[in-house]
């Protein structure tokens, strides 16, 4: 009867992360898997140093520091590891040149094209690819208002 309260108590336990895992960010939800992973693989060396079987334990303990050491670093810059947007002008505001610039675009674009840019720039930007931030996507967002606005004026 133990036991079955136990599986039944572990069960609950796992629904549960999984449920609070489901609720959060990617970037978050990414840092702390690597985490995860990186002590999994430290316990898992220093057990199997401490039964026997340092040739296996010691590489795989050694591997789960690496990972630790990436995850903390790149939990120092930013879970996406993507640089800062440029500073913008004292304004606040871009330029056009520069949201042309931003949309890797000339002056003699048409609205098709800053909008076929502004797509492809928010596919891999977007925040919730894990490779861009919100700083990025509103850059983007901005320049495509911009652009579109110099377009129309013209």
């Amino acid at each position: 009867m133990t036991a079955l309260a136990f599986g039944l108590l572990a069960l609950m336990g796992f629904l549960g992360a999984a449920w609070w895992f489901s609720r959060m960010k990617t970037e978050k939800a990414a840092r702390m898997v690597r985490y995860l992973l990186a002590g999994g693989a430290i316990t898992a060396g220093v057990l199997l140093s401490l039964r026997g079987a340092p040739v296996l334990g010691g590489p795989i303990g050694l591997m789960g520091l690496g990972m630790l050491t990436q995850a903390m670093r790149r939990g120092a810059r930013g879970a996406s590891g993507t640089q800062s947007p440029p500073p913008q002008s004292p304004s606040g505001r871009m330029t056009i040149d520069e949201a042309f610039e931003v949309l890797g675009l000339d002056r003699t674009a048409t609205e098709e094209d800053v909008m076929a840019a502004h797509r492809r720039l928010m596919k891999k930007l977007h925040p919730d690819t894990g490779e861009g931030s919100p700083a990025l996507a509103r850059q983007v967002q901005e320049a495509r208002e911009i652009a579109l606005g110099y377009l129309r004026t013209r």
